[in-house]
């Protein structure tokens, strides 16, 4: 088992949803707080990638799905460099908690950071089956951070 103290890779993996942002400030005041390198992931998963009427093919799916994965993780780095915390990026294709857990075993993470998700419907409330992959099969712990919802921030107030 991994000692808080001696993480020196934390790998996040974000989305381009409100949760996952989020949870990309978490990881960064984390990485920041054990003097570790944070690695962010962002995975285009293209089985969920649908061509629509704004899309003739799935290349250009496909390409705009990247610009917009690109930007995300351009996000993520300019949150750690505000905080001084140097950030690496990659962008995968793939079955999102295959590439999640197979970044972190190429990078040698010794934690991974995941979003809840508010999934109703779902064995566990709060864990999606990305999670739960990524949770069964990880061989370094795995934080999953509750994001508040409007409704619950407004109650804390």
């Amino acid at each position: 088992m991994v000692e808080i103290s001696q993480v020196a890779t934390v790998l996040v993996a974000v989305n381009d949803s409100p949760a996952a942002f989020a949870v990309a400030e978490v990881a960064v005041a984390l990485a920041a707080q054990l003097g570790a390198q944070l690695r962010v992931v962002t995975v285009i998963d293209p089985a969920s990638s649908p061509v629509d009427r704004r899309h003739t093919t799935a290349t250009s799916r496909t390409a705009e799905r990247e610009t917009e994965a690109n930007s995300i993780l351009k996000h993520v780095v300019a949150l750690g460099a505000s905080t001084g915390l140097a950030v690496t990026t990659s962008l995968r294709t793939g079955k999102i908690a295959v590439e999640i857990l197979d970044e972190a075993h190429a990078v040698a993470a010794d934690m991974i950071v995941l979003a809840s998700v508010d999934r109703p419907g779902h064995a566990i409330p709060k864990v999606g089956s990305h999670t739960m992959r990524v949770l069964e099969f990880s061989s370094v712990p795995v934080l999953v951070v509750p994001i508040p919802t409007t409704h619950h921030a407004r109650r804390r107030l």
